[in-house]
């Protein structure tokens, strides 16, 4: 309530009054405590360290291995310029006066790699392979990557490498297959170097070859090297027959089928008959011979004893010992040519004209008893 002029009191109405005020006052909104969020695309892109990670890791999740430096260097481009591609946004809310940041979108850079890698022709192959590979051989690849890092990491110290060794899944493994490729060439007479049995028993443990008895005794028995002069065993039985056959057939066994050895003492442990291998000595042997004697050494019988009557006219007219004439003599093979055999009488005239005849007691005897006769025709001798 007011006073009005002349002493009159008047009744103001207070809602008029306010509105009278409120009137008056400016029209510009007060600012409410939440704004529009404000977007911002912001891509996150690797650095090329960052992308070797990734492409490894995921590499590692598909194949069970790193990168190789021309697949990091094709890779890592292709994957900077997708994130660039596919940036993600980041929104910004006001919430009571403090920023909130959330983001969506962007690229998944594991899906893509993993589709990308996928897709890849060369690598598609290699993927499908590992996908079908026998887990214990995964696990045995993952074994040695461990296994070989801390070899490289002992840096050739005996006693840090014969920890890995002894303390390592892969390490113990292969120590377990040498001593079983020790003891069986041991038992087969075949010499086998520590190198070597190192090289076998990593071949047949990453192949999990030890899978298998039969598997693994066929691939270690192939890998085995004999030594005729020192085999033991059956394997010791089985040279010992098979140099004496190729010896018959003027062959070296160790020269002429060094290298087949192996696979026929493996065959002939698995039941092949031994003749088998003496068949193919003497088909070797008869090559370059005439038919006659092929018919001969096709019905078993070795160019030894084809050669036996040479050899004896030969002993005899040279006054040698015929142990000491090998099949291997080109006096001896002379006697018998692809064309023709000389018969023995022309064999020995033949041999009456090598130089050792002179030194025969019957060289000389014919020459003491020419001389006595061109005497006796002098008249110097009764």
């Amino acid at each position: 309530m007011t006073t009005a002029p002349e002493g009159k009191v008047t009744k103001v109405d207070p809602f008029a009054a306010l509105a009278t005020i409120l009137s008056k006052l400016p029209t510009t909104p007060v600012a409410s405590t939440t704004t529009k969020p404000a977007t911002t695309v912001y891509p996150s892109v690797y650095s090329t360290t960052q992308a070797k990670a990734k492409i490894n890791d995921i590499f590692q999740s598909l194949l069970k291995r790193d990168a190789t430096n021309d697949e990091v260097k094709f890779w890592s481009p292709k994957l900077i310029a997708a994130q660039k591609a596919s940036p993600s946004q980041q929104t910004v809310k006001i919430v009571n006066g403090k920023n909130v940041v959330s983001s969506i979108g962007g690229l998944d850079e594991t899906q893509w790699l993993t589709d990308a890698l996928s897709a890849d022709p060369t690598l598609k192959v290699e993927i499908t392979k590992f996908r079908q590979t026998d887990p214990t051989l995964l696990k045995r690849q993952t074994e040695k990557k461990i296994y070989d890092d801390a070899i490289k990491a002992a840096a050739g110290d005996p006693d840090k490498i014969a920890q890995v060794e002894a303390t390592t899944s892969y390490g113990q493994g292969i120590k377990s297959i040498k001593d079983a490729i020790t003891q069986s060439a041991f038992e087969a007479g075949a010499t086998l170097g520590a190198d070597v049995i190192d090289s076998i028993a990593k071949e047949a443990y990453d192949k999990n070859l030890d899978n298998s008895r039969d598997t693994f005794n066929s691939f270690v028995k192939s890998k085995f090297k004999f030594d005729v002069a020192k085999a033991t065993g059956a394997a010791g039985d089985t040279l010992a027959a098979l140099t004496k056959t190729a010896a018959a057939n003027g062959l070296d066994l160790q020269k002429a089928f060094g290298s087949n050895l192996p696979n026929w003492i493996a065959a002939i442990d698995k039941g092949e008959s031994v003749d088998t291998y003496k068949r193919i000595i003497r088909e070797t042997a008869k090559i370059g011979m005439p038919d006659n004697v092929k018919k001969l050494i096709d019905n078993g019988v070795d160019l030894e004893a084809i050669y036996s009557p040479y050899k004896n006219v030969m002993a005899s007219t040279l006054e040698i010992n015929p142990e000491t004439i090998s099949l291997s003599d080109p006096t001896l093979r002379s006697a018998i040519t692809a064309g023709s055999e000389v018969p023995l009488y022309d064999f020995e005239r033949q041999l009456r004209k090598d130089t050792r005849w002179q030194y025969t007691n019957q060289a000389k005897g014919e020459v003491a008893n020419a001389t006595q006769q061109i005497l006796k025709d002098f008249g110097f001798m009764g």
